[in-house]
């Protein structure tokens, strides 16, 4: 009975992220068709901070020694970071593998547990469902890596 539930379980779990992926997926070809118009942003277009200009000086400071030193401390403008690379701004973008990881690694806790609640049942668990928690770790594994790829991508692009 327990393994009829957790497979169970499994599967409705696995048929409803595999249909959340079909729909994301409907949404991005729909929304890549030529008469897809394009929704507008939410945020508002990032300004330029402005910056106060340096106020004129009225009267001629008068030349010291100390200046040329002052010049040479002074550090040289800071450069602007180079531009994010499109591998970079693609993965900014998307924003399902981080749910999807969360998802698959609640999976893999709960089928972990109801596999070491088999081991103390008299009768052996099949093969399939060790093969089965396995895989799952590995791909919730992959997921959570790539999304901390997608968050360390977005920290990137926001810079």
């Amino acid at each position: 009975m327990a393994y009829l539930l957790v497979m169970g379980g499994l599967a409705l779990s696995v048929c409803f992220t595999l249909g959340w992926g079909l729909v994301r997926a409907t949404r991005w070809l729909v929304g890549r068709l030529p008469g897809a118009g394009r929704k507008p942003s939410r945020r508002p277009p990032r300004r330029a901070p402005s910056r106060p200009g340096a106020a004129p000086q009225s009267r001629a400071a008068p030349q010291s020694r100390a200046a040329p030193q002052s010049r040479a401390r002074k550090a040289a403008p800071a450069k602007a970071p180079p531009e994010p690379w499109r591998l970079t701004r693609w993965l900014a973008r998307r924003r399902s593998p981080l749910p999807l990881g969360m998802l698959a690694l609640l999976l893999y806790a709960g089928s972990r547990l109801a596999e070491y609640g088999m081991a103390f049942r008299p009768q052996a668990a099949p093969g399939e469902f060790h093969g089965l928690v396995s895989s799952l770790g590995w791909v919730a594994a992959a997921l959570l890596t790539l999304a901390s790829m997608n968050l360390l991508a977005l920290w990137r692009c926001r810079r």
